[in-house]
């Protein structure tokens, strides 16, 4: 007769926080900020499958996003961190007389360029300079979807409503401050068990939720026509599948390059345990996007 199965003990691990603390605090304090150029990285290397790990299962949600901001017949229009061009596609689609898109990624303007219209422009550079340097009242719509918060949000209102024209508009959607918040502290976990590994920490600007969206746009000088949030949740097998999934999305964007060379591959490793620890079930690991909107127009 063969022996029962004993179930495996739980795993043990060594954390040590507060040197992961003191960690984060010496590379916050460095200024040594590489966050856009490593952001950049990031969306170069997922560019050619963005659309299908990203775009497409936000759809619904970015295309709800241009439904509220209204008619864009005859407007002139700039796409903010535009990526793939799924948002200046749909503008020029609904008759928008000139599409403007920005982008920092290389990759991902390439695939922008290889799909969508003849009046969509693509420019690489950084979407607050760009915006900055754009004339007042030369634009009637400018849209920002799911990258706001790796840009400076609030250069990037205030200079979008000095370039609408009075009656224009402003479009955003975005992943909150809190989404992704149990896999963050995941990571977090993770590199507690290695302090030194980390290497770089990712200074981005997301914010908390639709009011602080909501005053921003106020505070730049435009009128909130509506403002909504929300979450969407997906359930992949496990951490390695939860790993590729954030890296896929962009939602890791910079992340993957926090860990010191060499140090990648047990990095990544203890990430993927430590998220089946805490987040994994009998339904596989639960990633929950929270988001973000508001659409401001201009008096």
């Amino acid at each position: 007769m063969d022996a029962p199965t004993r179930p495996e003990p739980p795993r043990r691990v060594r954390r040590r926080p507060l040197a992961l603390a003191g960690r984060i605090a010496r590379l916050a304090l460095s200024g040594r900020d590489r966050t856009a150029d490593l952001v950049a990285a990031s969306y170069d290397r997922i560019a050619p499958g963005y659309d299908a790990a990203w775009t497409d299962h936000m759809r619904d949600l970015t295309a709800g996003l241009l439904d509220a901001l209204g008619p864009v017949e005859g407007k002139r229009c700039l796409d903010l961190a535009c990526g793939t061009g799924f948002v200046a596609a749909e503008l020029e689609r609904r008759g928008a007389s000139e599409v403007t898109g920005v982008d920092r990624s290389a990759g991902m303007l390439d695939v922008a360029r290889a799909h969508n219209g003849t009046r969509c422009v693509f420019l690489e550079a950084d979407a607050a300079e760009h915006v900055a340097a754009a004339s007042p009242g030369s634009l009637d719509i400018v849209t920002c979807a799911w990258a706001l918060g790796y840009t400076r949000p609030w250069k990037v209102l205030r200079c979008a409503a000095r370039a609408l024209a009075p009656g224009g508009r402003i479009a955003v959607i975005d992943n909150s401050l809190f989404s992704l918040a149990g896999v963050v502290w995941c990571s977090l976990l993770a590199f507690a068990e290695m302090p030194a590994a980390l290497d770089h920490v990712c200074r981005v600007r997301f914010l908390p939720g639709p009011r602080s969206l909501a005053l921003l746009l106020r505070l730049s000088g435009l009128r909130v026509r509506e403002r909504w949030g929300g979450s969407r949740t997906f359930r992949v097998p496990g951490g390695a599948a939860a790993i590729a999934r954030l890296r896929g999305t962009g939602a890791a964007a910079g992340f993957e390059f926090a860990a010191a060379p060499g140090t990648e591959d047990e990095a990544f490793r203890k990430f993927e345990r430590t998220i089946e620890d805490r987040r994994g079930g009998p339904g596989g690991v639960r990633i929950v996007h929270r988001y973000l909107a508001a659409i401001g127009e201009k008096r």
